[in-house]
C-alpha cells in the first residue's frame, strides 16, 4: 500500500436523460474501448466526502469559487482490495487529482476521523502529507456517501476518459463506506451524469459524436448534490 497516482485533465460534465444517455452508450460502444472494470456492465463507485468543520468545500462550490477542492475515500464494488484517498482540485474546467491508495483497515480509521495513519505514508507520499495538512488544519470529518453505477470509456490519445454515471445516490446518515447496507437517497433518477476528461485536446471524431446529441455542458456535483440536509443552511 502507499502507491500514489496523479491525473491532471481537462473536464467536461452534462447531464443527459436516461435515454439519450443509452444512445451514447451504444456510440462509445462502437468507438472506444471500454474499462476493464465495466467490460460486461456497470461496477459500484462508492465515494466518502469530507468537509472542514466550517463547510469550506461545500460552501466555495455553491459560491462559485475557481480554485476549490474536495477530500474524498474511494473504494469500488465493495472492493476493500482498492481504497483511495483523494484530493481533487479544479480550476474552472481543469482538474488535478491526487490519489493515495491506503489499507482498508486505514480507510476505516480515517473514516473515523483517525487521520494520524497517514503518517506512516509520509516517508513515500507527498499525497499524504498533502492530504494530512488540510484535514488537521480544518478539522476535516466525513459528511457524506455517494454512490453510482459507472460505465467508463478510454481512449490512449490524450489521456481521454469519458463516463456514464447513472443511479446516483447518497446517505448522510451511514458514513461506513465498507458498510453492506446503505439506505440512499436518491439524487438522480431519469438522468445520468456524462464526464469528458482528456489532455491536450478531444479527439475530432468524439467531438462529433457529442455534438449529434445536442448536450449542454453544466456544472453538476455529485457531492453538492449529495448533502439535501447541508441546504437547509445559509452559505
Amino acid at each position: 500500500m502507499g502507491g500514489e497516482l496523479y491525473s491532471q485533465r481537462k473536464e467536461i460534465k452534462y447531464i443527459v436523460p436516461l435515454g439519450k444517455a443509452l444512445a451514447i452508450r451504444e456510440q462509445l460502444d462502437r468507438l472506444l474501448q471500454r474499462d476493464e472494470h465495466c467490460a460486461d456492465g456497470p461496477y459500484l463507485v462508492r465515494s466518502l466526502y469530507f468537509d472542514s468543520a466550517n463547510q469550506i468545500d461545500f460552501a466555495e462550490k455553491l459560491a462559485g469559487v475557481i480554485n476549490r477542492k474536495k477530500v474524498r475515500l474511494r473504494i469500488y464494488d465493495k472492493d476493500a482490495s482498492l481504497c483511495k484517498l483523494e484530493i481533487k482540485q479544479k480550476t474552472d474546467d481543469r482538474q488535478q487529482k491526487l490519489s493515495l491508495i491506503i489499507s482498508a483497515s486505514d480507510a476505516a480509521e480515517i473514516s473515523h476521523g483517525n487521520i494520524k495513519v497517514l503518517k506512516k505514508y509520509f516517508d513515500t507520499s507527498a499525497t499524504s502529507l498533502k492530504a494530512y495538512g488540510i484535514m488537521a488544519q480544518g478539522l476535516y470529518r466525513p459528511v457524506a456517501q455517494i454512490a453510482y453505477d459507472r460505465l467508463a470509456y478510454k481512449y490512449s490519445m490524450y489521456d481521454t476518459r469519458i463516463t456514464l454515471d447513472m443511479n446516483v445516490r447518497s446517505s448522510e446518515s451511514n458514513l461506513d463506506i465498507f458498510s453492506p447496507d446503505v439506505r440512499y437517497v436518491p439524487i438522480m433518477r431519469e438522468d445520468a451524469v456524462l464526464e469528458v476528461k482528456y489532455s491536450g485536446k478531444l479527439m475530432g471524431f468524439l467531438s462529433a459524436l457529442l455534438a449529434q446529441f445536442h448536450l449542454t455542458q453544466g456544472t453538476f456535483s455529485k457531492y453538492c448534490a449529495g448533502r439535501p440536509v447541508c441546504y437547509d443552511f445559509n452559505f
